[in-house]
């Protein structure tokens, strides 16, 4: 038989609830998020019409003072976005700083892979979806961060292109990479 949680104390540090628990002479703290995140997983394509790269954004962790890899993710803005569609448009101008018009983007090269979830240690749930760039992409294009809403990382982070070959080698160890590339891989299956 399990003891008994004696206390359990909700609070909120800045979007983070803090469930505080304590159960005899222990205690513990979990994080989880209430709001609503999409992540994108840029991609182009062989000529043989398979995965030839994703596209990551890299930057200073400023935790662990290392270079840290991890997909272009976004809040969801309700009085912005009207339908999903809108949310990756916004993300992709805003955090990828792609020029989506002259990419020519349409709705059927967005496509919703799933969501990924993290229980542990902190609870969240991303709406991830793949974004077709081309086969390869016709007249390039380019990534710029200038617009992001995250200060610290805008002007020291870049988004780059990995070999889908090295996602599958384990190369690029973060969750959101590995996870958005097995939806990737699974779509396209």
């Amino acid at each position: 038989m399990t003891n008994q949680i004696s206390n359990e104390t909700p609070s909120r540090l800045g979007k983070f609830n803090v469930l505080t628990v304590n159960q005899d002479q222990h205690s513990a703290q979990y994080l989880s998020v209430d709001s609503e995140y999409i992540c994108l997983i840029p991609f182009t394509k062989t000529a043989e019409d398979t995965i030839k790269s994703i596209y990551a954004l890299e930057f200073p962790n400023k935790t662990n003072g290392q270079t840290a890899h991890t997909l272009i993710i976004d809040e969801v803005n309700s009085d912005l976005d009207r339908t999903p569609y809108d949310s990756v448009c916004r993300a992709l101008v805003e955090e990828a700083g792609l020029n989506i018009e002259q990419l020519g983007l349409t709705e059927n090269q967005i496509f919703y892979l799933g969501d990924i979830a993290m229980n542990s240690p902190l609870t969240l749930t991303m709406h991830c979806y793949g974004i077709d760039l081309g086969k390869p992409a016709k007249d390039g294009f380019e990534f710029t961060r200038n617009l992001s809403k995250d200060n610290f990382t805008k002007d020291n982070s870049k988004i780059i292109n990995i070999g889908f070959h090295q996602v599958v080698n384990g190369e690029f160890p973060d969750t959101t990479i590995l996870s958005g590339s097995f939806l990737l891989a699974s779509y396209f299956n």
